[in-house]
């Protein structure tokens, strides 16, 4: 293939990730070991963690 086509298959997959976006993300919260995967890579950016802790211990 070339570059034109590689490049409309990217942003076509790239529109539908978008599009169902919140299907995805709801089916791969449903895998305990992926969950547990993706809860500790959102933990490791200090922006997020610094959020959700100070909200977790707000009183």
């Amino acid at each position: 293939m070339n570059k034109w086509s590689y490049s409309l298959i990217a942003v076509t997959a790239g529109w539908l990730a978008y599009r169902y976006r919140y299907r995805i993300a709801d089916w791969a919260l449903r895998i305990p070991p992926l969950r547990k995967q993706l809860v500790r890579l959102v933990f490791h950016i200090p922006a997020v963690r610094n959020a959700l802790v100070s909200q977790m211990l707000r009183p």
